[in-house]
């Protein structure tokens, strides 16, 4: 039998003073966590600047919050790597929180 390694456990959610897009967030740092920790780390701190984010019709978007338009360019700059797997965790987290093994129920039909 092979040895399973624990997986570290996904951090807090950071700025719970910003209750009004919690649960967005909560959604799409797990599914950071668990895709793609660089990203994760990039939103993280997004989220400590006081990032938020913002429920469209099939995804989210990401307005600067609190961040001023000149360090928000330069951090737009920074996703922008991430930009096609940004789009994919937004959508994904739409449904639910993933894990390396498992898409949230839903995803590809009832």
């Amino acid at each position: 039998m092979a040895k399973q390694t624990a997986q570290p456990e996904h951090p807090y959610v950071p700025r719970p003073d910003l209750v009004g897009d919690m649960r967005y967030w909560k959604s799409v740092l797990w599914n950071c966590w668990n895709l793609d920790r660089d990203m994760y780390g990039l939103l993280h701190g997004i989220r400590c600047g006081g990032g938020q984010l913002a429920l469209t019709q099939n995804s989210y978007r990401l307005p600067p919050g609190e961040w001023p338009e000149s360090e928000w360019d330069d951090i737009r700059i920074k996703l922008g790597p991430y930009r096609e797997e940004l789009v994919n965790v937004f959508r994904l987290a739409r449904f639910g929180e993933v894990t390396k093994e498992k898409l949230p129920k839903g995803v590809f039909g009832p």
